[in-house]
């Protein structure tokens, strides 16, 4: 599941996966702080999706960097099981990226039928 070299929506993706990185670093503290979780558990799980963001971006032009990015999708979903509200923060994010995604695949099937 990727979209042809060139396509401007992967640029929007990647992006997407960069505002999502500082999203999931900064939920570390108010995970801690507000939430009450463990600060180890909230450092593995929301440290853990941040870092998965940021390679998933720096591999974005590269095969694996696509499954990462969709992977990425996942794990910020399921940091909404440790502290609920992250279930939207993530939600929003999947929809932007999924959109992208979409809108990335109308333009590749646009430029194949031309």
């Amino acid at each position: 599941m990727s979209l042809a070299a060139g396509n401007p929506m992967g640029r929007a993706m990647m992006i997407t996966l960069f505002l999502e990185l500082i999203a999931f670093a900064l939920a570390i503290p108010v995970m801690t702080q507000l939430a009450g979780v463990q600060p180890l558990t909230a450092a593995v799980t929301a440290g853990g999706s941040a870092f998965l963001c940021l390679l998933a971006g720096g591999l974005f032009r590269t095969p694996v960097g696509y499954p990462l990015g969709w992977l990425a999708q996942i794990a910020g979903l399921a940091l909404g099981f440790i502290v609920g509200v992250m279930f939207v923060v993530a939600a929003i994010f999947v929809a932007v990226y999924v959109l992208a995604f979409v809108l990335g695949k109308k333009i590749d099937n646009t430029a194949t039928a031309s």
